[in-house]
C-alpha cells in the first residue's frame, strides 16, 4: 500500500518507520528541514556537542517493551529524575 505521512515529528516518524518495515511504500512530507519535530538534535559545528535545538527533552518509561523498542535505534542511558526541595 502507498501511504503519505504528513509530519515527521516523533509520532509521524515512528508510525512511518513501522509501516515501512511492514512492507508499505511510505512518503513522509515535513515542513521543517529535519525530522523528529521538537525532539530534533543536531551537532554543534564548533564543539561537536549534540544540542537540543528546541530545548531539553528527557525520555522516560517504565514499560520494558517501549524501552526495548527505542533502544533498537539508539542506546539510551538510564536516568532517574530526583526532585529535591524543602
Amino acid at each position: 500500500m502507498k501511504i503519505v505521512m504528513v509530519g515527521a515529528g516523533l509520532s509521524g516518524a515512528v508510525i512511518s518507520r513501522e509501516l515501512a518495515e511492514a512492507g508499505h511504500d511510505v512518503l513522509v512530507v515535513e515542513a521543517r528541514s529535519h525530522i523528529a519535530g521538537n525532539c530534533h538534535t543536531e551537532r554543534d559545528q564548533e564543539t561537536g556537542v549534540m544540542v537540543h535545538v528546541y530545548g531539553p527533552h528527557i525520555f522516560h518509561t517504565d514499560d520494558a517493551e517501549v524501552w526495548s523498542y527505542v533502544n533498537r535505534f539508539e542506546t539510551f542511558l538510564p536516568y532517574q529524575n530526583r526532585v529535591k526541595t524543602t
